[in-house]
């Protein structure tokens, strides 16, 4: 009588999100509504495809304190997935409250929710082990965001540069080098991290203090024996040159007007031990995109019913003269409008006279400041955040 054949172990599918900013208010729009229409459409698929493990790779809220609304969008999603038998390992982001997440995490495990705010080592929590019915076993190094304090004495970050782009690196490859010395041959084995690697590229709506160079990782700290490395922390989705597959999931939604055009996606992998994983994107439905528009108050009038359902806008009104009514005009015309401003003809002021202001809005104002001190406009980001924080104010 001829032995039963075993059957193979099917492969393990996991999702990778990331950077949900959850609670966030942007130019005084509330856009959890859409983070929630997003989440709906990435549960059905985790039900649909009966996804093994979700992995999030941190900033899940938008500050360590988010209002509760925010979190009850949060955690819906994950009690929904948990319910349908789905794991998940999230990790702190720079925007996260460390603390906050491990104490709700030890509720959340109720759910199958793994939950990591602080980096911890292979036995304090850093390392998880994730059964999978009628699966290989899942094996997942997670480093939380990992603040210079806890790498660098503050002697040492006064040191010259180079001496403290070198130090964080060596330190963020000794903890992903600790953690991921648990990875064995018979496991899928992932690593999950919320840091800057170099050489990634920027969508303009990270917070800075947390992304300049000196704090960046290379991706030589990445292990080569990985079959996926999700990564979170950059907002424009992108794949990450390294000794393994790895990525940036990126933003759900588009955060500023520095990410119009981008198409936002979540991870999906497939893997098995031995054997390198299948890496594909799926684009995100449910958020509302961000657009760049360029018309006279004629063409805004005769598109306004297209363009008023057509997302979030940054219109730029071309003008052959002042109009201080210019803003309130087109905000009445697109209630969707986030952003406006105007182009008026450049005159060169005679002799010693200076040009008028009357009717010049404080951006236009700010702009000929910086025409009049440093001869030429301010680049876009900076006159954004003029803009943004004069709105603030308002």
């Amino acid at each position: 009588m001829a032995p039963k054949k075993t059957a193979k172990p099917r492969r393990a599918r996991i999702v990778h999100t990331s950077d949900w900013h959850a609670g966030k208010t942007w130019k005084n729009v509330d856009r959890l509504g859409e983070l929630e229409a997003v989440l709906d459409h990435l549960a059905r698929f985790v039900e649909a495809e009966k996804v093994d493990l979700l992995l999030h790779t941190g900033d899940v809220f938008d500050t360590g304190a988010p209002v509760a609304a925010a979190e009850r969008v949060v955690f819906k999603f994950l009690r929904r997935i948990g319910d349908a038998g789905t794991r998940s390992v999230v990790i702190a982001g720079n925007h996260d409250s460390a603390a906050r997440l491990d104490a709700w995490g030890t509720l959340a495990e109720l759910v199958h929710v793994h939950v990591l705010g602080r980096p911890r080592g292979p036995d304090a929590g850093g390392v998880r082990e994730i059964a999978v019915a009628d699966g290989p076993t899942i094996v997942v190094a997670a480093v939380p965001f990992a603040p210079v304090r806890m790498l660098m004495t503050a002697v040492e970050a006064a040191d010259d540069e180079t001496l403290v782009r070198q130090r964080y690196d060596d330190g963020m490859r000794r903890i992903v080098a600790a953690l991921t010395a648990r990875f064995r041959g018979d496991t899928v084995n992932l690593l999950m991290a919320h840091a800057h690697v170099q050489g990634a590229k920027l969508s303009g709506s990270e917070r800075e203090v947390h992304l300049g160079e000196q704090w960046a990782t290379t991706a030589q700290a990445l292990p080569p024996n990985a079959h996926y490395v999700a990564l979170g922390h950059i907002h424009k989705p992108q794949d990450v040159a390294g000794p393994s597959p790895a990525r940036y999931a990126g933003s759900p939604l588009q955060l500023d007007f520095g990410e119009v055009g981008e198409t936002k996606s979540f991870v999906v992998v497939d893997a098995e031990p031995g054997l390198p994983a299948s890496v594909r994107t799926v684009p995100y439905e449910g958020a509302k995109p961000l657009l760049d528009v360029r018309a006279t108050y004629a063409e805004l009038e005769r598109d306004a019913e297209r363009l008023r359902s057509s997302g979030h806008l940054r219109v730029r009104v071309p003008l052959i003269a002042a109009d201080p009514d210019a803003n309130s005009k087109v905000r009445r015309l697109l209630p969707n409008a986030v952003s406006v401003d105007v182009e008026l003809p450049e005159v060169a002021p005679a002799g010693d006279a200076q040009p008028s202001r009357a009717g010049l809005s404080p951006l236009d104002l700010y702009r000929m400041y910086c025409r009049k001190t440093y001869g030429a406009d301010p680049e876009p980001p900076v006159a954004e955040a003029f803009e943004a924080l004069r709105m603030a104010q308002e």
